[in-house]
């Protein structure tokens, strides 16, 4: 028997024998690859930010003059409005980031700009405005708790973890920061039910990693699973006591439980591609600054899609009440700086704005070079991994939503033709106009499952355009 037939010989006995679903989508893979077919998952990164993202300030430098009026304002009551302001557009533009001179901000993404897309002139007027939306960026629904867009492709490209999020803004800080979960309020998986992040990035190594590493982290992680099956086993039990409405609620708790032990079964089968990308601890998983855990946080992403344990990362990067004291800020918390005081340490607000935006996207660059390295196809990971930046609130500090740009790396495994473009769509009021909700709905179109309509509709903007996709941007 030849090694190729072995290979498809085994894996079809591990897809019959296999009796759990968290193997499913690794030997679903494997199995194509053996027969020849090309079959890499989608990955995406979804970076939030908050206090919005000024459209003016990610146009690049050599493109000013044809897209920005200079005018510096603010409004009490308001925040800061920026010291650049967005021409009124009325027609689509696609331009070339070829010969591109970008913002100091995005000085790090210059070895990806073919990658690039400098995405402008979408609104998000159907949903809250002013200091954030919560779930509404990513669900379009306005003050209600929706499924939102990242657990939406969790669904769609599955793995271990289905949903990873990593959260630098914790409600638990201090002593009981190293054992949070925390749940920022932008992802969720229904009406009902909040995703839960890692506010800790010791914790989230440790259930990812930690049955590959050594010491303190690998008992830890023994000790996890051992805690779980004796809860799981006591839950059971108590069960069978209960009736009624008690019972329901016990049963969402023995479900959590489960989910966790097929977590922990899917990771211990991978040890050999955990190691992979398993990262390596250092002081700033501890450190209590923004700065490092952010860092940190996004190693872990990295880290966790290079191993396979998960297809779809959201990272909360900030808080209203975050402060960069490694940026050189002194009270300078970004709430502060959204209305309009300048921190000390810092030139003007733009400048503030405009480290805290570059510290963010130096590690959004970073994740993008780690993918980059580790081959998969005729390519990199990278070639099938899509980061999406932007804020919980569209253009500004105490937002209108009137503009709400995104920064995008990659293009879904060739599905979206965007990349190395800047883009723009007509603004609001203007023929060819479009919502955020477009954009939702064109990565779940190139994610092969079209659907004609996302979250709630805004009465100001046309029906017609607020159905499907860009199809400007599809491949």
């Amino acid at each position: 028997m030849s090694i190729e037939m072995t290979r498809r010989h085994l894996l079809k006995q591990i897809s019959l024998g296999c009796g759990t679903v968290v193997l499913s989508p690794l030997v679903g893979q494997l199995s194509a690859q053996a027969a020849g077919k090309r079959a890499f998952p989608q990955r995406f990164v979804f970076v939030v930010k908050s206090s919005g993202l000024t459209p003016g300030h990610i146009v690049p430098d050599n493109f000013m003059d044809d897209y920005i009026v200079q005018k510096k304002s603010y409004i009490a009551g308001e925040g800061y409005t920026s010291g650049v302001q967005m021409k009124d557009n009325d027609k689509f533009i696609k331009r070339s980031l070829k010969d591109a001179v970008l913002n100091d901000s995005m000085k790090s993404l210059e070895p990806f700009k073919d990658r690039l897309t400098i995405l402008q002139g979408l609104s998000g007027n159907m949903v809250t405005g002013g200091h954030m939306s919560g779930y509404g960026a990513m669900s379009c629904m306005k003050d209600l708790m929706a499924e939102t867009i990242d657990h939406k492709m969790a669904r769609l490209f599955p793995s271990v973890f289905s949903h990873l999020g990593l959260s630098t803004v914790t409600a638990t800080m201090g002593a009981r920061f190293a054992n949070s979960v925390c749940y920022p309020g932008i992802s969720a998986a229904s009406n009902t039910k909040a995703l839960p992040f890692h506010g800790s990035p010791t914790q989230a190594y440790r259930s990812l990693f930690g049955s590959v590493a050594s010491g303190k982290n690998r008992k830890q992680f023994e000790a996890q699973g051992n805690l779980f099956d004796y809860l799981g086993e006591d839950v059971k039990a108590l069960r069978r006591t209960l009736k009624g409405s008690e019972k329901v609620k016990l049963d969402h708790h023995l479900e959590a439980i489960e989910a966790l032990q097929k977590q922990r079964q899917g990771i211990l089968s991978m040890s050999e591609q955990i190691k992979r990308g398993k990262p390596e601890l250092s002081d700033k998983y501890t450190n209590m600054t923004i700065e490092d855990r952010l860092d940190a946080h996004c190693e872990i992403a990295a880290g966790a899609l290079i191993s396979g344990l998960t297809n779809v990362v959201t990272i909360r990067t900030d808080g209203l009440g975050s402060q960069y004291t490694k940026l050189g800020f002194v009270n300078g918390q970004v709430h502060g700086i959204g209305h309009g005081k300048v921190p000390e340490g810092a030139q003007s607000v733009d400048h503030a704005r405009g480290l805290i935006r570059g510290f963010q996207l130096d590690n959004v660059a970073k994740i993008a070079a780690k993918l980059a390295k580790i081959p998969e196809g005729d390519g990199s990971m990278l070639d099938n991994t899509t980061i999406v930046y932007f804020s919980d609130v569209g253009d500004k500090h105490h937002a209108s939503n009137r503009e709400w740009p995104f920064i995008v790396l990659g293009n879904m495994g060739g599905k979206l033709k965007l990349p190395g473009h800047y883009v723009q769509y007509p603004h609001k009021g203007n023929r060819g106009h479009h919502t955020i909700a477009s954009w939702w709905l064109t990565l779940l179109h190139a994610a092969g499952k079209p659907q004609d309509g996302f979250g709630m509709k805004d009465n100001n903007v046309d029906a017609e355009s607020q159905r499907g996709p860009l199809k400007e941007l599809l491949a």
